[in-house]
């Protein structure tokens, strides 16, 4: 059974009398796990200098956002508006990496005059130009294309030949001349999304640090006191359960990989991480009303009151695993499994969660528990049919407390 599960079960018989006949659906954040994935974090890295920031991209709800900076954490922002919200949840420019490929020169100035110290990470040596008249108040890196081959999906890969992000380390001599020539600090790489095998990230890695160590000896050849310190290794991994004692396995053996392979990234350079997905998945969770139920052939049709609003990538890409947990009368349903499609609200034919699941037989009145939502859904809500957000909670398993972090709104008109 999903870890959330006993708090998931509470929380949907907590809401019970607070929803009203709009609230077909209702979308949680659970403080523990979210406390739970932070300090697994932390620990898995074990890094004295490093900041971990969250990226905004994968949850950017302004309450968990709030939160995150309040234990100490970071956030990367990926647009302008990103960078906004993350100055209105508190973030510390220290804190802060500004990643967008298309920054325009007037938030790059605003960066400059209002978060004195953030780290901006050009996208391409051109870009480093626009960045130039502002560096004595920014902390400038550059990102490089490591040029490795992942397992992410396709979809997520974003360091093949033709990828549009960041300079290809092929073009080594023109990025050691351009660190020459530009106040760079920092390297930044980010192999894939959603990555099993770490193998990929950990060579992208070891490119990185010979790319610095070189990039630094030839600033010491020229006399200049300036160094690449730090390294940001963006995210990338692909969500996981934490261990009974909160350690996390998958996390903890890329970080061993990488103490064997880049020993240098703990003793001489600063650390920036950017694990957004991995952080938030297995955080939040949603509850939905069974509106109604058909049977299609050989298999039960579930019609709920979320679909591709929400889980556009589950939708469109394919199901990431989440989880799903019936409920009838306030209790898991727990009869024989049939085969059932789990279909959503949306007028288009792939509006479907998940198509020949194993789920008890499902009936008008019941409620669906969706475990595992926390990440790149309510990010990614969709405009298609113009749906109302449901009322975002957040819950605290440990002392029983509901707390709505945002009613149900309709941004959209």
């Amino acid at each position: 059974m999903h870890p959330l599960a006993p708090e998931a079960v509470w929380a949907a018989n907590a809401l019970r009398p607070l929803r009203t006949p709009q609230d077909s659906a209702v979308l949680l954040v659970s403080w523990n796990a979210l406390d739970a994935y932070l300090d697994a974090l932390a620990a898995s890295w074990n890094h004295e200098r490093a900041v971990h920031a969250v990226a905004i991209k994968s949850q950017p709800h302004p309450a968990v956002l709030r939160h995150i900076v309040a234990r100490g954490f970071g956030l990367e922002a990926a647009t302008w508006e990103e960078v906004q919200l993350a100055r209105a949840a508190g973030c510390p420019p220290e804190r802060l990496v500004f990643d967008s490929p298309v920054k325009r020169p007037h938030e790059i100035e605003d960066c400059a005059l209002r978060s004195p110290g953030m780290l901006v990470n050009a996208n391409s040596l051109e870009e480093l130009e626009r960045l130039k008249p502002f560096a004595d108040r920014l902390r400038l890196g550059l990102r490089i294309n490591p040029m490795v081959e992942v397992d992410a999906p396709s979809v997520y890969q974003v360091s093949g030949d033709e990828s549009k992000f960041g300079t290809p380390i092929a073009e080594r001599a023109a990025i050691l001349d351009a660190v020459r020539a530009y106040p760079i600090v920092a390297l930044h790489v980010h192999s894939g999304s959603s990555m099993n095998d770490t193998h990929g990230a950990v060579r992208a890695l070891t490119r990185l640090r010979d790319l610095a160590v070189e990039a630094n000896e030839r600033l010491a050849a020229a006399g200049t006191s300036r160094r690449i310190t730090t390294l940001d290794v963006g995210g990338g991994l692909k969500p996981e359960y934490l261990e009974a004692n909160g350690s996390a396995p998958q996390m903890r053996a890329y970080t061993e990989a990488l103490r064997a392979a880049v020993p240098e990234l703990w003793f001489d350079f600063a650390l920036v991480t950017e694990f957004g997905q991995w952080t938030h998945f297995h955080t939040g969770y949603a509850l939905s009303d069974v509106e109604y139920v058909l049977s299609r052939g050989d298999r039960s049709v579930a019609y709920l009151h979320l679909g591709a609003d929400f889980l556009l990538r589950d939708a469109y890409v394919r199901p990431r695993g989440i989880a799903w947990l019936p409920l009838r009368g306030g209790q898991a349903l727990m009869d024989a499994p049939v085969l059932t499609d789990l279909a959503g609200p949306l007028c288009f034919a792939g509006d479907y969660l998940e198509k020949g699941c194993m789920l008890p037989t499902l009936q008008e009145g019941d409620e669906m528990l969706l475990l595992g939502t926390g990440s790149n859904a309510y990010a990614l809500w969709s405009r298609h049919t113009s749906r109302s957000i449901p009322a975002t909670y957040g819950v605290d398993f440990a002392q029983r407390r509901l707390e709505l972090l945002s009613e149900r709104t309709n941004p959209f008109i």
